[in-house]
Formats: C-alpha cells, structure tokens, sequence
C-alpha cells in the first residue's frame, strides 16, 4: 500500500503532475477564487464566452442531445457541431456533469490545474519513454512545459490546452515511426489532438511535419526513410479521416463564418522580433499583451542554459543542430513576419492572444534541452561565458527599454538576472549529489512560480459573488419561463453574458462565438441591434421585431435588489417602456417578467411577397416594417417630426437627421433639446447611426438618462416611450468631452397601436401547430390559403435544414435574406423541418473508412507476427 501511494504521490513522473497541478492551486488559493473563497477564475472570454458553453455542455448531455448538432440558443438558431469542434470536446468537460451552473467557477478552476497536471505528465512520460532524462530530473523539464509563460498567460484559454497537453504524446508517437512499423498508435493520438480542438490541431499538424522533416535529416535511420515516410503520410491520412466526421462539417461552417473575414496580406514584420527577448524575463505579460503582443515563450533559465548545450554539444551532429536550429527559426519568424504567422494561424490574424502556437516554441526548446542535459556533467567555463554574455545582453537592453515596454520592469529584469545566476552557478558545479539536485528543482520551481504569480496578479477577476448573483437571478426567471412548455424566444433588457440563452437553456436571441455565421451579425445589423464579427444581441427590440422574432417573454429587473455587483439593475443593457403594452406574467425577488400576447409563432401563412423582401443598409425600422409589410399588407410605423430643437451652448439645426451640432465655448456643458409630442398612445422609437458612440454622449428623455448597449457599428434602434399621448417629451443629447456630435441618422418613428394588434390576430389565424418537435427538428401542420401560400418561419435559413411537405422534399426559399421559406399550394399541410450539419454524412463516411483502414493494418501486423 505504501509503495503504491509513494508511485502516485512522490514517484518522479506523480511529481511532474502535481507539481504544476500544486503551483497553479496554491496561486489561485492566494487569490481566494471559488471554491477557496468569494473571487472566481472567471476573466475576460472564460468569464463572458466559454463558462456559458460549458453550461451548455451539460445541457446537451443531460437534457437535449440533439443540440450537439442545432441550437435555438445559439442566437435566433445555429450550427452546434463547429461550435463544439472549437469549445467542447475536451474529456475534462465529462467534470461540468457534476455541478449547477451556479458552481461551474469552481469545478473551471479544478479543470484547470487538472490541465496543468496533465501537461506536465504527458510531457514527463514521454521524455522517460524516450530516454531523454530519468529519475526526478524528468520533472525539471516536465514542470518546463506545464508552466510555461504560454499555458499561464492562456489558462483562461481552456479549450486550447488539450491539444498542447497531448503535443508530447503526438511526438512520442511520430518518433515511433522512425524505429518501428506501426502508424495506428500515432494516427489515433493526432486524430484525438485535431478533434480536441481543430484550430490548435492544425498549429500541431504544421509542426509535426517541421519535425518529421528534420528527424528525416538525421543519419543513422533504423529503418528505411521511404518506408518511414510512407507510414508518417498514410497515419496522418488516416489521422485526418478519423476526425472527418467533425472536421469536415466544421470547416463548412468556417465558410459561412469565420473565413469570410479577410485579413490583410503583407509582406512585412508585425512586431520588433529583439522584443520576443523580453518574454524570457518572468510576468512578461499584462492586459494590453493579451490583446496585440508578442508571443509568450516564457521558460525557466535552466531550459534556456541546457538547450544551449544542445547546438554546442559533440553528442549531436552539424547537420541535426542545424536542422533544429532552422525549425526553431520557423517558429520564431512566425511570431513576427506577417506571412508565416499567417499561416500558423489559418490565413487569419487571431483576435486577442496572438501567437496561439508559441507554446511550441516553448516544447521545442525544453525537448532540445531535455535530450541534451545529463545530470552528471557540468558546465565549462567557455559555456558559462557565453552564457553570461548573453545574459548580460538581455539584461541591458531589457533594462534599456524599460520606460517605452510596458509589460516588463526593473523589479523582473533584477528577478530574472538573479535567478538565471544562482541557476548558472548551480549548473557549473562539479558537485552533482542528491542535495544538488533538489536545489536545482527548488530554483526551478521558484521561477515557474514567480513567472505565475507576476503574470496572473497583471488581471482582475469576477468575484463569484457578483457571478452568482446574476446567474440566479436569471435562474430565477427562467423557473417561471420552462413553465411553458411551447416554443418561443425570450428577450432580456438585463444579461450577464451574450450566452445566457446557453448558459440557463432557454431560447434567447444573443451570441458570442468564434463560429458564427456571417450572415447573422448581418441581419441583427438590419434590424437594428447591437453586433460584432463574432456576437449578436437582441438589446433594441421593438413590438414589431419582439412580435415578428416569436419573443414571448420579457425579462427585466424589479428594481427591487440592492444595487450591488451582479444584481439585475447594474447590468441594464436597454430601455423597454414598450413592454407596457404587455401582460405581466410574474414579479419574482429579482425580475419582473412579461407576456407578450403578439408574440407569432416560429412559422405562419403569409403572402408570396414576403419571399421578395430585401434589406437595407443602415435602416432598421424601415426593414422591420417592409418585411411586416410583405406579411400583413399593412405599413404600421412611419417617420415623425421633432416640434422644436434648443441647443445649448451649440447650434440648433433646423434639419435633426445627419446635422452636425458643434459645441460654441469648449469649457462650457453643451447639449441640445428636441422636443415632441406623441399623438397616440402607441409607442415611439429613435435611431441612432453606427459613428454615434454611445461614449461621447448621453440620450435623455425628460432628464432620465436611457441605457443603451455601447458597443454597436451600424444604426440602432432606440425604445424611447409609450402610453404618452398629448405629453410633451424632451429629447436631450448631451456631449461628453466631445466638441461636435453628428447626428447620423437620428430620425423619430411612431408606430400604429391599433394596426399592429388587428394584424398580430390576423397572422394567428394560420399558424403552425407544433406536433413534434426537438433542436434539429420541427414538425407540425398549418393551412394556407390563395392569399398566403407561403410558409415563413423564423429560423435563420442554412445550409443544412431541410424541408417537407405532405411528405415530399420541397427547395426552401428566403425572405430578408435570413430566414427559410416554403412555398406550398393553398390547404391543409403537414410539414417538417430537419437539420442536418452540412459535410456530417460525407464525414462519417470517410471516418468508418479510416477505422477499417486501421483495423486492417493492426489485425495485419498481427497476423505477421504469429507467421514469425
């Protein structure tokens, strides 16, 4: 027994797990993140992306498999295989089965120091397989690699560190190739690394022929280079089949998304390459580096002095020095010469954390490290002063560039020259006993750590508290909401994330996501909402769009909490007084929750004109009513006047929409007043043009300030009042530290109170009836008439659904570009709609393939051995 807790606790390779795994808990202990007190892990995407995949996750295992392949989550519906090829398929997430939502912070943060662990096993087995190092100094190189300045400075990153842990394993196996016939072992551990996560698999991919080429150059092959290059390209095939089913699909929806975005090709450098020295120096890395910076290669003095003897070692020919010195070359001119970075990184420059491979650069020179040191051997003097030159070099231009570099500092420049001293002496010692060698691994570990604490202390995390907060109160809204067992969507005037649809399983109508369709942030732009290239938000609904979009439900704060972090009332994205005209369905501890008795079902009858509805640019309660238009016959909303305009201490123009008001003393408060007055009870919208950052103005309407979502590029709708007949309203902007504001688009609309409600009653009257329904699939039946032969529904129109009419396939059409359409004869119809991931089948096909074509070879292989 106490041998077997020794192997797990105290052997070397137990060690090169739970020393990374101890480092990271200790720091975030120290930091009192859940579950070691009131803070959390969460920070910037993992707080506001992955933690509601993760959630989402959980729901699709234990609710509704069926939206690992479509989600209604997934903004107004989306892909969810891309989604899940990107966020998802790490077995580390099997650990979110056991937790709520509520306590996802903590199982995030044990998920993560497993990671760490895991890297630094997977790294120390394979340097012991490989006879590189054995004992307790395979973990000096094991704990290298877990903890260097690449997985600190992306511990956030979760869904990237799979295919890092497993790049040893990946290499282990391709050097297998080199000495014996089996491929299978190295074409399931690389399918397993592309499946894991597709965008860092293709980095490995790239890097994995780099290697295979310079091990190609070493003398001495065991057994033919044909025969080993034959092996290495039939188990990278079969790799690559293996991951078809999900990669083939995925790629597809890269198509529709992520590779519409071009990036600028030239020929230059992105960044001083002397820089990248810095990122030797410990807590290289702040805020601002997560953004747009250098690459992270952080490794402890003892990597840097030992990969050293590699290229000066007698042990090693010229030409497999030179090889490795021109592969770390590749990898180093990708971190700063446009053309190669691009390449690494798919033919599109990333968005924050740039130089997502470097932790290869990282491996690379740990392993060239690892199979060079010997423990018994100590530095020459002709060694330690190149080094010490070296050293010296760094220091003082470190030093010099102090002032203009924000990510370093005297204090790391001191700590880094201190450490690689005391290092640089411990290693030219002739003395090489057991105490040496524990001083050797406490150094190690010191600077690892002190790398840790300076970098991760450079961020602010969301306090679990505030997490909490939000999370139940939305919680407690979405308790009253699965009461109601039909389809519909939900909109919300409060969010704690763009996933909250994901991360609470209810049918929001917002999204953040790498894999997001173009064609989405475009309609969300027509319809005058918040987007981004990679986000949507339904933040300035109107009754038309909420009643249009199937939002049956309103979710807003009571007003009723207490103000603090995370309550409803201090995430206000939108000003709803609209939802007036709605029934209150239920006032909870935190929510007050809206019916809406127009909201349409997800498809209805409707004129052949609504297939014929085009969008324009930059005119959202335009487009909303043109495509109402097309459905009812009817133009509900229409453009008003302003009865009078007062500026103070600026022009007042006599035209609102696209004047220019400029600010006439520049110390003095400016604002302009416009006043009207609503001639109906119905309700009144502005908009705003995308140049109109919501940072350099207020909007006030009789001296309340109007929340509005900041970040927005085209025009967007703004709710501003209802039930507000013969009142005069004030319209107030108010500029900042701005001295001019151009009023882009800043028109007033009302909308026809008692139209809409007749159309609403009139649309209902051929509705579908849903029969059956799950994620992919909906069925149901409606009858359409001579008038309205068209079927339209809500749900976006992809490549991939699929439509039935009585049983027979029938081509789906468009309307708005966006949504999906089915033309049918007038009567009574049973119809179904099925998604299927484009590219799924053709996949899987070429999966089973590359099963049997492995099955074939191991039961081969077998049968050539029992005829030796």
């Amino acid at each position: 027994m106490l041998k077997i807790l020794k192997k797990i606790i105290l052997s070397p390779l137990a060690l090169c797990f739970w020393i990374p795994l101890i480092v990271m808990i200790s720091y975030f202990a120290y930091r009192h993140m859940a579950p070691f007190g009131t803070n959390s892990i969460l920070t910037v995407d993992l707080g506001q992306q992955y933690i509601d995949q993760f959630a989402m996750f959980r729901h699709t295992l234990l609710a509704h498999p069926s939206s690992f392949f479509y989600s209604f989550s997934n903004a107004l519906g989306g892909d969810m295989l891309s989604e899940w090829a990107y966020y998802l398929m790490s077995p580390f997430n099997l650990l979110f089965l056991l937790v709520t939502p509520q306590q996802l912070p903590s199982m995030i943060l044990i998920v993560t120091v497993l990671k760490f662990g895991a890297a630094g096993l997977s790294f120390g087995w394979v340097i012991q397989k490989l006879k590189f190092q054995n004992g307790y100094s395979t973990l000096l190189f094991a704990i290298n690699y877990a903890l260097s300045g690449w997985f600190i400075a992306n511990d956030l990153n979760l869904l990237w560190l799979d295919a890092a842990i497993l790049l040893p394993l990946v290499i282990y196996h391709l050097e297998r190739l080199f000495t014996q016939k089996k491929w299978w072992r190295y074409s399931l551990i690389l399918a397993a690394t592309i499946i894991s996560n597709y965008y860092i698999g293709y980095m490995i991919a790239l890097f994995v022929c780099l290697y295979f080429i310079w091990r190609l150059t070493w003398t001495n092959q065991i057994q033919s280079r044909w025969l080993t290059i034959r092996h290495f390209i039939m188990g990278s095939l079969v790799a690559g089949g293996l991951s078809a089913w999900l990669i083939l699909p995925t790629f597809y929806q890269l198509r529709l998304g992520k590779a519409q975005y071009q990036s600028t090709w030239h020929n230059g450098f992105d960044n001083n390459p002397l820089h990248l020295l810095f990122k030797l120096i410990p807590g290289s890395f702040n805020f601002d580096q997560m953004q747009q910076g250098v690459a992270n290669i952080f490794v402890s003095s003892l990597i840097l002095i030992t990969a050293l003897l590699f290229f000066i070692s007698h042990r090693f020919s010229k030409s497999v020095k030179l090889g490795a010195l021109c592969l770390l070359s590749i990898l180093i001119l990708a971190t700063t010469w446009a053309p190669l970075t691009l390449v690494f990184h798919g033919m599109q420059y990333p968005v924050w954390y740039p130089y997502r491979f470097s932790f290869m650069i990282s491996f690379f020179l740990i392993w060239l490290g690892a199979m060079a040191w010997k423990k018994t051997e100590s530095l020459s003097y002709k060694t330690v002063f190149v080094l010490l030159l070296s050293y010296a070099g760094i220091i003082l231009y470190a030093w010099q560039q102090d002032k203009t570099i924000n990510y370093i500092n005297h204090t790391s420049i001191l700590v880094f020259a201190a450490l690689a001293l005391v290092m640089l002496y411990q290693l030219s010692r002739k003395q090489h006993d057991h105490l040496w060698l524990i001083i050797i691994t406490c150094l190690t570990i010191t600077e690892l750590s002190v790398n840790t604490k300076l970098t991760l202390d450079n961020f602010s995390y969301l306090t679990n508290t505030e997490y909490k907060r939000t999370v139940n109160a939305l919680q407690e809204a979405t308790n009253v909401l699965k009461q109601d067992k039909n389809w519909y969507r939900v909109a919300q005037t409060y969010e704690r994330t763009r996933g909250d649809g994901m991360m609470l399983d209810f049918y929001g109508a917002a999204h953040f996501s790498s894999a997001l369709s173009k064609s989405t942030p475009l309609f969300f732009n027509h319809f005058g909402q918040a987007e981004g290239d990679n986000y949507v938000l339904y933040s300035n609904g109107t009754l038309l769009s909420d009643s249009l979009l199937g939002m049956k439900y309103i979710v807003s704060p009571n007003g009723k909490d207490k103000n603090q972090p995370g309550d409803p009332t201090t995430h206000i994205m939108a000003n709803r007084p609209d939802t007036s005209a709605y029934k209150l369905k239920k006032v909870t501890a935190k929510n007050v929750i809206w019916q809406n008795p127009y909201s349409l079902p997800v498809a209805f009858a409707a004129p052949k004109a609504v297939t014929s509805v085009k969008m324009l640019s930059n005119s959202p309660v335009q487009n909303q009513n043109n495509l109402w238009q097309s459905i009812t016959g009817d133009s509900i909303i229409q453009a008003v006047n302003f009865t009078s305009a007062v500026g103070h201490n600026v022009n007042a123009p006599n035209v609102i929409t696209n004047a220019v008001i400029r600010r006439q003393n520049k110390q003095q408060p400016a604002s302009l007043d416009l006043t009207f007055t609503p001639q109906s009870s119905g309700s009144y919208y502005l908009t705003l043009g995308g140049s109109m950052k919501i940072s350099d103005f207020n909007i006030l309407l009789n001296n309340q300030v109007i929340k509005q979502f900041d970040s927005y590029r085209h025009t967007v709708i703004i709710n501003l009042a209802r039930n507000v007949k013969n009142k005069p309203q004030t319209l107030t902007f108010q500029l900042k530290n701005q001295q001019q504001l151009n009023l882009e688009n800043v028109t007033l609309y009302a909308l026809n109170q008692k139209k809409f409600q007749d159309n609403v009653a009139n649309i209902k009257s051929n509705a579908l009836t849903i029969t059956h329904r799950n994620e992919r699939q909906i069925s149901g039946t409606i009858t359409t008439t001579t008038r309205k032969p068209t079927i339209f529904t809500t749900i976006p129109a992809a490549p991939g659904w699929h439509a039935e009419v009585d049983g027979k396939a029938i081509a789906i059409k468009k309307s708005a570009n966006y949504f999906i359409t089915i033309p049918t004869k007038a009567g009574h119809h049973h119809i179904k709609l099925t998604y299927t991931p484009p590219l799924l089948r053709e996949g899987i096909i070429l999966s089973i393939i590359a099963i049997l074509l492995l099955l074939i070879d191991i039961f081969y292989r077998k049968s050539q051995r029992h005829l030796h």
